[in-house]
């Protein structure tokens, strides 16, 4: 969302935040940010690459922050299926300037059908689809109709086998003293080794071993942080935890 924004003229101010503070904002650093030009509030809970997912109470305030100031809030909860009962959908609040977006690939594990949907007022909606169509075209018919009907799916499988990877990957991650906070949804493990390295460089050699981590730097300024995702069997992520663990040390 930064880089589009950016890209469009924006000016964007981040709320950076950190594990010594378990990746959650304060309120008082939203109010901050905010000036007679800000025109919207962006979330991402469940967080990527964290797994966070933001206290009622703290939501609760973020929200009245975006009412006091008549600002939209854009809200990405993709990872929303994989999230702990403490998740709250921004939708909950009824609050008329809100945009959810969805997608397929997480929670139908749907990848490459690259689909997704927005959440909004009709106005918004309407203006989304202009644009859209000038953007993308459109998304093909079969794609389309196969994503509708599976909105009918029961995804608790996919759920369960997420959560008994990062369950897995945590263990590792505990074994190897590796700093983290153990994520409430999505399906990944923000880590950094205790003496600090360049997780580029890292990520790098790694690939030379045929396994892939994103380094933090993809995601802001957290070069020493690395994100795992447990997209794969728990045989492959003991695999390749294996590898990481020993070019850590190298």
């Amino acid at each position: 969302y930064r880089q589009c924004a950016i890209h469009s003229g924006i000016k964007v101010r981040t709320v950076k935040k950190k594990l010594e503070h378990k990746w959650e904002p304060k309120s008082e650093e939203s109010t901050s940010c905010i000036n007679e030009n800000t025109k919207m509030i962006v979330l991402n809970y469940p967080n990527n690459p964290t797994g966070k997912v933001l206290p009622k109470k703290l939501l609760d305030e973020i929200v009245e922050i975006a009412k006091k100031h008549d600002l939209f809030i854009l809200s990405d909860e993709i990872y929303s299926n994989y999230s702990n009962d403490e998740w709250k959908s921004i939708l909950s609040y009824n609050y008329q300037k809100s945009i959810i977006t969805q997608s397929f690939s997480k929670s139908h594990s749907m990848t490459g059908y690259r689909i997704g949907y927005v959440v909004s007022s009709q106005d918004v909606i309407n203006k989304l689809t202009r644009l859209q169509a000038l953007c993308l075209t459109n998304v093909s018919e079969p794609i389309q109709y196969t994503a509708m009907k599976s909105l009918n799916d029961d995804v608790d499988d996919n759920v369960k086998t997420i959560d008994e990877r990062l369950t897995r990957l945590q263990e590792i991650c505990k074994e190897m003293d590796l700093e983290f906070v153990n994520p409430d949804g999505a399906m990944y493990i923000f880590a950094r080794t205790k003496n600090p390295i360049n997780t580029s460089e890292l990520c790098e050699r790694l690939l030379e071993e045929g396994l892939a981590i994103a380094p933090g730097i993809g995601f802001g300024d957290y070069n020493e942080f690395f994100r795992i995702s447990a997209c794969q069997d728990i045989k492959t992520l003991n695999e390749g935890m294996d590898i990481l663990k020993t070019k850590i040390k190298d």
